[in-house]
């Protein structure tokens, strides 16, 4: 009897074991996921302001520039599940501790995101440029309420 309760438990003991796993591996993978989603955000911006700033003479990509970080922006909403607040992370737990702030960061990243493309998709520099300082803004914003200080 006493071997039996003892093969019950281990038999337990590993159930939990493996089925815990995949948690922690969906969390893992969850935290790469949005770590490649901000790299994307990252790059578009940066080519964007590269040729908003003439750095660069790829004009003809500023609108595509501008309506994939509209895209993104959508899906940023959506990148910080519950549980994937630890390991290789430069999100602080504000993003979950205060939610409401957190997503006002997000919406205002989205608005900004929104118009720049409408303004990207006309042509007028001079909106385009003023859509773009409000983006700078959004993103500033966010950064500094919910994400490590010394992360880019």
């Amino acid at each position: 009897m006493f071997m039996r309760k003892i093969a019950l438990a281990a038999v337990a003991a590993a159930a939990l074991t493996v089925s815990a796993a995949p948690a922690m591996a969906d969390d893992a993978g969850e935290i790469e996921y949005r770590k490649a989603v901000m790299e994307a955000i990252g790059g578009h911006t940066k080519a964007l302001f590269g040729i908003i700033n003439g750095r660069t003479g790829n004009n003809a990509h500023l609108a595509s520039h501008a309506a994939a970080l509209a895209d993104l922006s959508q899906t940023a909403a959506g990148i910080f599940p519950e549980g994937s607040d630890f390991g290789d992370t430069a999100a602080l737990p504000a993003i979950w501790e205060q939610p409401g702030e957190f997503e006002q960061a997000v919406k205002m990243f989205q608005d900004a995101a929104a118009t720049l493309n409408t303004a990207a998709q006309s042509g007028d520099m001079s909106a385009i440029g003023q859509a773009a300082g409000g983006l700078g803004k959004s993103c500033k914003n966010c950064h500094a309420g919910f994400r490590q200080k010394g992360n880019r």
